[in-house]
């Protein structure tokens, strides 16, 4: 970390020499050199490398837990912590937490902004009272509720001779840049690809990323046409994405989880309620 065993050794509120010792010491009980000895001058070795990336991320999780007794001591009234999709998080979320804060002013709020795989984890690890993503299956000890079906769009640029149609067919596809899903959960990730791949043999890629905002950001930059949820329409409209309904089995199921015991915590009943009364008169289009 500091680049000299000198430093090292005034980091550590030692001597130098006791810097040498300690080094020495954990090669021999490692079995393997921690560092090449070249001029006078300590240069890691690859294993070193290896080795210090390990320690580093156990002092992290160490730095972790410490912040999260300090979290747990200090925290005046209990919290809420809301584990969410990144586009549901820019999209939907806000308003949910504006009505909740509404009628719980002054507690706090954490959002975790994590990819499918990751919600579940979260909930079972108890990281998140609540989640908000797309549906999952049913998991032992995890309530999944669904909140609404979406159809998939299609997104292209401003000017793209596809804007001028009404609604997108998958033939429509045949020769354009398309920007595609990088397969990390389960959205309709197989759906797409069977509906792209109909219409020819090798499908022109020329992006895969696994956000839909990087989707939107793509579909912007001009670098295709793409198939993407709805969520992100209105954010992205502003800067020259246009959306038309895509004729397609392609379904996007978002849903509401959290522990079978979280509904039992008052703050988690009332952010489902919040949630559910929103999603009731959501627009996608305002």
């Amino acid at each position: 970390m500091t680049g000299t065993s000198v430093g090292a050794a005034r980091k550590m509120h030692v001597t130098q020499p006791a810097i040498s010792r300690l080094i020495a010491d954990l090669e021999a009980d490692l079995g393997f050199s921690l560092f090449s000895r070249i001029g006078g001058r300590l240069n890691p070795t690859t294993a070193g490398l290896r080795f210090y990336k390990s320690v580093e991320e156990n002092f992290l999780g160490l730095e972790r837990l410490k912040q999260v007794a300090d979290m747990i001591r200090d925290e005046a009234s209990e919290g809420l912590t809301v584990a969410c999709m990144p586009v549901l998080a820019t999209t939907l979320l806000p308003p949910i937490l504006a009505d909740f804060v509404e009628r719980h002013p002054g507690v706090p709020i954490r959002v975790d902004s994590v990819k499918v795989p990751e919600v579940l984890v979260s909930l079972q690890n108890h990281k998140a009272d609540v989640a908000i993503s797309q549906a999952f299956p049913a998991v032992a000890g995890i309530e999944v509720q669904t909140l609404l079906k979406t159809r998939a769009l299609c997104a292209m640029p401003a000017g793209h001779k596809l804007a001028k149609k009404k609604v997108v067919r998958a033939q429509d596809l045949r020769g354009e840049k398309i920007i595609g899903w990088l397969p990390n959960s389960r959205q309709a990730y197989e759906a797409e690809q069977s509906t792209i791949s109909s219409t020819e043999e090798s499908p022109n890629y020329t992006v895969l990323t696994d956000t839909a905002h990087t989707r939107y950001a793509m579909v912007a930059g001009g670098l295709g046409v793409s198939i993407v949820e709805p969520f992100a329409a209105k954010v992205w409209r502003a800067h020259g994405v246009v959306v038309r309904p895509f004729e397609t089995a392609i379904e996007y199921e978002y849903a509401l989880s959290y522990p079978s015991s979280g509904i039992r915590s008052d703050l988690v009943a009332s952010f489902r309620e919040s949630v559910l009364r929103i999603v009731e008169h959501y627009s996608f289009d305002e």
